[in-house]
């Protein structure tokens, strides 16, 4: 059964029938036709997620989807606590803005990069990395950026999200004024800060040269040396979707980077309690 939980990259990996029903559900889901976007993007988010980006009722998203599945299923899908289904959000006190100069809140407009067929996740993450301590990232999409934010607030970003008639407008605000003396340790090649929490103890292996399913194998004995304050890099051939079920029965996420042609970053830490 298709629940909130489940990626949305796996979820079309074993039952791609259901791409149909998301964009049937929402236009906001178009996006995931280009194969590029759908790797970059359906990895991060889950139903849950992608329920609330598109404005929808996650009940009936769910029931749609696991329809699509099984046509002749006669579950009831129930969510437990979801933000998503009839609740509206009451408008932020937006006035925080009163006090910050216009030259210190910086810009950027990700719709875009979006309708150019691309990820913004990394434009995204450069932008953070530039930022001043008393500056403000103000980004403008065209749907809500969820899955970002629990992104941000491991950098110590809180944020405030207006809705306006066709987009967002998302204020990322540093909680306080700590430098991050540990900010470039999961820097790449390319000058870009990898899309995890920075840690103090960082684990990498490499999997490349090996053959399946020694890449997983080998990630799997790795697992018990990480604890909260660790993170694992694997540097790997390609993204192992069928890896991060695995990862998540085990009690840890994991989020996947493509620097080149057939070279992935693959950054996994333990769940919190």
């Amino acid at each position: 059964m298709i629940t909130k939980e489940m990626k949305i990259s796996m979820m079309l990996e074993a039952y791609p029938e259901t791409l149909e029903v998301l964009i049937k559900a929402s236009p906001h889901f178009n996006k995931l036709k280009n194969k590029v976007l759908r790797k970059a993007l359906a990895s991060r988010v889950n139903v849950e997620h992608a329920a609330s980006v598109a404005g929808i009722k996650l009940s009936d998203l769910l029931k749609e989807l696991n329809k699509a599945v099984n046509p002749d299923s006669q579950i009831q899908i129930i969510p437990e606590n979801s933000e998503s289904d009839d609740h509206q959000a009451d408008e932020p006190d937006n006035s925080f803005l009163q006090s910050i100069e216009n030259k210190k809140i910086i810009e950027l407009d990700v719709r875009p990069i979006i309708q150019s067929g691309k990820d913004p996740f990394l434009d995204i993450m450069n932008k953070v990395k530039m930022l001043k301590d008393d500056e403000v990232l103000l980004l403008i999409n065209s749907f809500e950026p969820i899955p970002l934010y629990a992104v941000m607030e491991k950098k110590k970003y809180q944020h405030v999200t207006f809705k306006k008639p066709s987009e967002y407008y998302v204020y990322f605000i540093k909680k306080d004024n700590e430098s991050s003396e540990n900010s470039n340790q999961l820097i790449n090649n390319n000058n870009v800060i990898h899309p995890s929490q920075v840690s103090e103890n960082i684990i990498e292996i490499d999997v490349r040269e090996l053959e399946p399913p020694e890449p997983m194998l080998k990630i799997l004995e790795t697992l018990p040396q990480l604890d909260d304050n660790s993170v694992l890099v694997v540097h790997h051939h390609r993204d192992p979707l069928m890896l991060y079920e695995k990862l998540e029965e085990r009690g840890y996420q994991a989020e996947a980077l493509k620097i080149q042609e057939n070279y992935f970053k693959v950054i996994v830490t333990k769940k919190k309690e």
